[in-house]
């Protein structure tokens, strides 16, 4: 597991010339998540002006965490919506998926109640939870299977979401290639009663530790299409895609950027979005290669989320910025 109390040790890591070594230190212990979240999602292109209703979501979770320490159903809720355009405005999501937009609609209507559709949905939520708790692995598997049970009633769904939300929290320790891999092997085998006891269903969860170790020997593919054929193949499975992401995710490369577009591009924004904050908690807040808006305000997000302080009185609304984004005085980013 991901170390309660980690030293900024130089870990010798695998790289795309094998010949060469390649080290990893503790950058910002987490802050990058959210701006490498961002750029993920971008770089997937559900809405092909920049980061989608992916982002959109972690930033209203981000902000519960940043000012409670915890998700309270309630609140998340009347959040959510309240983005929605439920408070009598316009809506502001942009390509939600299919999955988000039936949970919005039964929750409009009063019934906010999960769905049974597998989902990467979850995987994509549930980053957030990995910084907040980095430092607590029980905590992080709790969260994630509180978070998930709101939106998903499918296990693989919620699973998914467990194992984005270890690895980012490893991330954030500097864990990578075959030490990220264990790390979130270890915390998912650790809390295997929670998860038993919480989805009252093994049939998913018997095999799920084995199938993250089996990825060890292959730390080190760089290609999308290459990672998700050693992981199965399966598309509609979330664990299976969120396991190609943690593949994709694991090796430390000169040019940070690779593993996302290549996530990106078999898995589109969601998974751009998972393997975006997973390397993004490990190198801290940088520059990524192509624009998206409010970046600053996405890095701020990641340094309050680890240093404090529990507050966003100081910081844009959600609503305001997004609903600015959409139809501001002048078109594109400013």
């Amino acid at each position: 597991m991901y170390p309660a109390n980690p030293m900024p040790e130089l870990v010798e890591q695998p790289s795309e010339k094998q010949s060469e070594a390649l080290y990893s230190v503790v950058a910002g212990e987490g802050e990058g998540f959210m701006l490498g979240l961002a750029a993920g999602d971008a770089a997937g292109g559900a809405w092909d002006l920049g980061y989608s209703a992916v982002t959109e979501q972690a930033t209203v979770i981000s902000y519960q965490l940043i000012t409670h320490g915890r998700i309270d159903e309630e609140r998340l809720v009347h959040a959510l919506l309240e983005l929605d355009g439920a408070d009598q405005e316009d809506p502001v999501y942009r390509a939600e998926s299919a999955e988000f937009r039936a949970w919005l609609d039964r929750s409009r209507e009063g019934r906010a109640h999960p769905g049974s559709e597998p989902s990467l949905d979850a995987a994509a939520r549930a980053l957030p939870l990995g910084v907040v708790f980095r430092k607590d692995p029980e905590s992080v598997v709790s969260a994630a299977l509180d978070l998930g049970g709101i939106f998903h009633t499918d296990v693989a769904t919620v699973v998914a979401g467990v194992i984005s939300a270890s690895a980012v929290a490893a991330s954030c320790f500097a864990q990578s290639g075959l030490d990220l891999i264990a790390g979130v092997a270890e915390t998912v085998e650790a809390t295997a009663a929670t998860l038993a006891s919480r989805l009252n269903d093994d049939s998913r969860l018997g095999s799920v530790v084995g199938e993250i170790e089996a990825l060890m020997p292959a730390v080190g593919i760089s290609t999308g299409e290459e990672a998700l054929k050693t992981v199965g193949g399966d598309h509609s499975d979330p664990v299976t895609t969120v396991l190609t992401a943690l593949l994709l995710a694991a090796p430390v490369v000169h040019r940070h950027h690779l593993p996302i577009e290549q996530a990106a591009r078999i898995g589109g924004s969601r998974l751009g979005a998972v393997v975006g904050a997973i390397v993004g908690a490990r190198v801290g807040i940088r520059a990524w290669p192509w624009a998206f808006a409010n970046d600053t305000w996405f890095a701020e997000i990641g340094r309050r989320l680890v240093r404090g302080p529990s507050e966003v009185r100081d910081l844009p609304i959600p609503y305001a910025v997004e609903q600015h984004l959409m139809s501001g005085g002048r078109p594109g980013f400013h």
